[in-house]
């Protein structure tokens, strides 16, 4: 019996409170609104607002000073001489490699830390026009993204694997522009390889998240990994859907797998991780795959069609958006009121 009384306080101090847990005291009634005041004014106190403005000025500050750089290197590129321009650009790398060790905050390693990644790619880039090879421009990413991997592994910062999965992005379509003709299977494949980097990229981050690691749990990274996967998944659908009347196995396949793409990322959001606002930009990447499917069908797969089906389409989209707006405000307010 002492056991357990003695148990709930260390309980209740791991619970971790937040203002959507404030607010949905207050909307069951467990707390009064004078409470819920004095409550948010200790979880957001009036002067928060200075730690995020420094974060985005320290952020604004580091990304200007790195396109200062890449600025100042194309501008005086003739009049510096090749080991100046890679001498120069060598220290800067080792100079943010310095802030690794122990007097530097977290607040400066984490810029810094992708500030190397970043010049990694100056340095490719300027020893590629001082050395020129001929070779094609995804290489340069490629071996930009693999030799920053173990540094964005080592360096535990959101901000050093945002710039990192930027490169790895940009490696995938210049690699499918490059060296692919552009077919349906060059588009089928460019945007499910994106698919696959952003989901595999936002699979590991929520695992991360839910074993209680910080540094990828900031609410923007899901929005930086999820939002692209959704544009690419969409944008595949689109184009899948336009040639709706040669409809074969590999479209089919490619059409499915956006489809549960869609369906997991709305089952994660509403039951696992419950997120309004992830769960209502799936829904409108799925409305709008609906929508645009909907019109090709009632056009005949033609690229045309007559006014009674613009008629159509018309009611059928305020339909069909005007549902997913009711069901997601439902969604909502069970989420408020979720224990």
């Amino acid at each position: 019996m002492n056991e357990d009384r003695g148990a709930g306080p260390m309980a209740l101090a791991g619970i971790r409170v937040d203002r959507h847990g404030v607010d949905r005291l207050a909307a069951r009634g467990l707390i009064s609104d004078a409470a819920r005041d004095e409550a948010l004014a200790l979880i957001e106190p009036p002067r928060r607002w200075g730690l995020w403005a420094g974060r985005l000025i320290g952020t604004v500050g580091a990304a200007l000073v790195l396109s200062g750089i890449v600025y100042f290197f194309a501008f005086n590129w003739n009049a510096i001489p090749p080991l100046a321009k890679l001498g120069a650009i060598a220290a800067l790398i080792a100079a943010s490699c310095l802030t690794v060790f122990p007097g530097f905050g977290r607040q400066a390693v984490e810029p810094a830390a992708a500030a190397a990644v970043t010049l990694v790619g100056v340095f490719l880039a300027v020893e590629g026009q001082i050395y020129q090879t001929g070779a094609d421009a995804w290489t340069l990413f490629a071996a930009w993204a693999g030799l920053t991997l173990a540094w964005a592994l080592l360096a535990c910062s959101a901000a050093t694997w945002a710039v990192w999965i930027a490169v790895a992005a940009v490696t995938i379509v210049t690699w499918w522009d490059q060296t692919q003709p552009a077919d349906a299977a060059f588009h089928t494949g460019r945007n499910l390889s994106l698919m696959a980097l952003f989901g595999i990229a936002l699979g590991t981050r929520e695992a991360l998240a839910a074993r209680g690691f910080m540094w990828p749990a900031a609410r923007w990274t899901r929005f930086y990994l999820a939002l692209p996967l959704l544009a690419a998944g969409t944008q595949l659908a689109f184009f899948l859907l336009e040639e709706l009347r040669g409809f074969g196995p590999a479209e089919w396949t490619a059409m499915v797998l956006i489809a549960l793409t869609l369906a997991t990322m709305g089952a994660v959001f509403r039951y696992v991780i419950p997120d309004v606002v992830m769960l209502a930009a799936v829904t409108l990447a799925g409305c709008a795959i609906i929508d645009f499917a909907l019109f090709r069908l009632l056009a005949n797969g033609s690229r045309r069609a007559d006014v009674g089906t613009y008629f159509l389409m018309g009611l059928a989209t305020l339909a069909l958006f005007a549902a997913a707006v009711a069901w997601l405000r439902a969604v909502s307010r069970r989420m408020e009121a979720r224990p």
